[in-house]
This record gives C-alpha cells, structure tokens and sequence, in this order.
C-alpha cells in the first residue's frame, strides 16, 4: 500500500529502538503506574477484600488498557465490527484475569475453556468463516497474552509483598527495558557501535546485569553460599536476558499491535501515547513470565 509518505514498512522489517522523547514517556507513564500501586485507601476491608487493592487493581487497568490499544490496532474491518470484537477480547481478557488475580491462577484454566467456546460461538454466525476463525484466535491470543503477563506481574509483586513488592518489580521488571532503550540511544550516537550492533549487545548486558542485581539482592538471603549467588544469577540473568531479546526480537509484532502502520500513514502526526504505552508494556510481561519460573520453584521449595 503506498501513501504519500512512500510505502508502509511490512510487518516483518525491524523497527529500531525509539527515540529520546518516546523513552522519556515511557519512564513517565512507568512512574505513574508506580503511584497508582502505592495509592492506599482509607477503607481496609475493600483492600483485604481484594478488588480495591490499588496494585491488583492497577495492574488489572493495565491489561485492560493495553488490551483495548492492541484490539483496536489488529483488528479489521468497519469500525463497528472493530469495535465489537474489541470488546469481545476486552470482556475475555476480564474473565480470565480477574478471577486469576484475586483468587488464584487455577481460576484462569478454569475460565479458559468456557471463554474458548463462547467467543468461538459468537464468530459461527458470520459468512466468512475463515476469517472468523483468525479474529476468533486473534481474540484469545490477546486476552491470553495480557492475562498471563498481569499475573505474572501480580506473582512478583505478591513474592514480596505490598512493601517491598513494587521496589522489586521497579528494579526486576521495569527498569531493565528502559535502561536496554536508554543504552542503545546513547551509542546510537557513535558510527561504530550502530554499524556493529554493539549498542543493543551492551544495552542488553547492562540491562540484564540491573535487573538480576535487583531480583537477587531481595530473593537470596544473606548467608547464601556464592557458589548458589553465582548459579542462581545465572539462571536469573539467562532468563532476564532472554525475555528482553525476545522483545527485540518481536518489536514489529508490537509495532503492529500499537498502530505504527497507521503512524507510518501520518508521519508528522507526533507522538502516538498509545504506541508508546503498548512498547512500554511488552518487555516488562516477559520478563514477569520469565521471572515466574525461579519464583514458583523457589516457593515449591520453601514449601517442602
């Protein structure tokens, strides 16, 4: 499809880390979410009861914001039937994490198998039935994705606690994506390191070295022998890492589910908040996916 801006990039071509602007956003909108956790309320048996637990609660707004953005973006066809299937996905996506998050993840296999099937039916009743079946998996993929990635979240948080929870998942979770971006710009900068590629390589390890730094200092205890420190870093910073170049790696994935084709249509649109709060989104629920292994062993164990 060409514009007058010249021809939209395929979903498959690499997109290149953001810019200053977009990165100071996305440090903005981490800061804000981090407010909102810390946000208490006056009445105490709303937090027991759960629902109004402002961490829970934000993280479940989260995935609801990001669900809708990602919806809006993938889907096709007239904006009424867009909208339709966005709610669709929204109200999935509500059915599995609520229960997950508040309850307990048991919740979400559970619920996965009605909502499998009621969304299915809802798509039986259009003409095109190959292109139902790709809107009706396009629908369970999101809701999963962001379900998963909140509860994943919520584990990390819930690991240590209201207190400390949300220092770990700063440091653990969402510094580490920012830092990879805040390093590649700088030796953006420098011919050599861009021609290489050696920018995201060190953006990556000193990304990675931040955020198993962070994790360890508040999972291992004090008396740890080193040679358990060393190996557990290791486990911990594969897993770091992986999931960051995971990001890398599927950035036009989340270039496409945060509109950038139609950004690429309007160039000189300016900042897209929603694009920005889509990419800001991604990377910290892999690395809250990954982080859920070590963190299930770990209280697999302490419960031996």
């Amino acid at each position: 499809m060409d514009t007058p801006a010249g021809r939209l990039k395929p979903y498959g071509t690499p997109t290149p880390r953001g810019t200053w602007t977009t990165l100071a956003w996305k440090v903005l909108l981490a800061v804000a979410i981090l407010l909102l956790m810390s946000v208490g309320t006056p009445i105490s048996w709303l937090v027991s009861w759960g629902f109004l637990n402002p961490i829970p609660a934000t993280l479940i707004l989260w995935g609801f914001l990001l669900v809708g953005v990602a919806s809006a973006n993938l889907f096709e066809g007239t904006p009424r039937l867009r909208l339709t299937w966005t709610l669709l996905t929204l109200a999935a996506y509500g059915t599995l994490t609520i229960p997950g998050v508040l309850i307990g993840p048991d919740r979400t296999v559970d619920a996965l198998g009605p909502v499998a099937a009621l969304t299915l039916v809802v798509h039986l009743f259009r003409h095109d039935l190959p292109r139902a079946l790709r809107d009706w998996a396009l629908v369970i993929a999101i809701a999963l994705y962001a379900s998963l990635g909140v509860q994943a979240m919520w584990l990390v948080i819930n690991s240590f606690g209201t207190t400390f929870g949300p220092v770990v998942f700063m440091v653990a979770v969402l510094l580490p994506p920012l830092v990879y971006e805040a390093v590649a710009l700088i030796l953006r900068r420098f011919p050599n390191y861009r021609a290489s590629g050696a920018g995201n390589i060190v953006g990556l390890l000193f990304a990675t070295a931040l955020g198993v730094t962070g994790f360890s200092l508040t999972v291992l205890n004090s008396s740890t022998a080193l040679l358990w420190r060393v190996i557990f870093g290791l486990l911990v910073g594969i897993l770091i890492g992986g999931a960051l170049l995971t990001g890398h790696f599927t950035r036009p994935l989340v270039s496409a589910a945060s509109g950038s084709r139609a950004q690429q249509a309007a160039p000189n649109k300016g900042l897209d908040l929603a694009r920005t709060f889509v990419e800001l989104s991604h990377e910290p629920i892999l690395i809250s996916l990954a982080l859920y292994i070590p963190l299930r062993f770990i209280s697999f164990i302490a419960t031996q």
